[in-house]
Parts: structure tokens; sequence; C-alpha cells
């Protein structure tokens, strides 16, 4: 049985882009994650697999799915696998990205009154 995510064969009459966007600095940011979390070289040995952020990506609602791009999908994978395996706290997680979003605010507001 296919699954939202699982597109291949399926007909549409829109065309497929072709194009490459540039990769920005945060979805680097977000393959280096991958690339660090699943090294089997790293001390300690990975902490997950690729099998396993597949898993996190198909597990998407198909909203999410449908609206999360590329690496936002892997970073939301990424998150849930973390917190599944007790490396990471969303709680804390989400208190730290408010509180990073609260000073980019601030940064952004000082810039505008100059």
């Amino acid at each position: 049985m296919s699954g939202h995510h699982d597109l291949g064969g399926t007909r549409t009459d829109a065309p497929v882009p072709r194009g490459q966007h540039a990769i920005l600095p945060w979805e680097m940011r977000v393959d280096a994650l991958m690339q660090l979390l699943s090294d089997p070289q790293r001390p300690g040995g990975a902490l997950m697999s690729v099998d396993e952020l597949r898993r996190g990506i198909e597990s998407l609602s198909a909203d999410e799915y449908r609206l999360l791009g590329y690496y936002e999908r892997w970073l939301h994978s990424l998150i849930a696998v973390m917190a599944e395996k007790g490396v990471i706290e969303r709680v804390a997680l989400e208190r730290r990205l408010a509180e990073v979003e609260r000073a980019h605010e601030r940064e952004h507001a000082r810039r505008g009154e100059r």
C-alpha cells in the first residue's frame, strides 16, 4: 500500500520542476546534523540511521509532508527520532527556539532603529 509520501508514478499535469535552488545555510546545517548523528565513527557510535530518518519523514501527516520542504522534513524527522531516543527533550528544544527567536527579533529591531 502506498502512503502519501510515495509519489512515484503518480499522474499529474503539473510540470516537474527541474531546477535546483541554492542550498541555504540552515539546510547545510541540517544535512551536517544528519551526517554527524548517523556517523558510525563518532565517539559512542551512530545515534540514528538513514532508515530512522526515512521512517520519521514517512511518519509525517499528509498535510505536514505536503507543506514542508525537503530539509524541513529532515529536521522534523531528526527532532522526532532524537526525542524518541531521549537524546533531546522537545520542551527544552522549544524553549530554546523561543529564546533564539526573541533574540533575533531584538537584534533586527535594533538594526531598524539606526
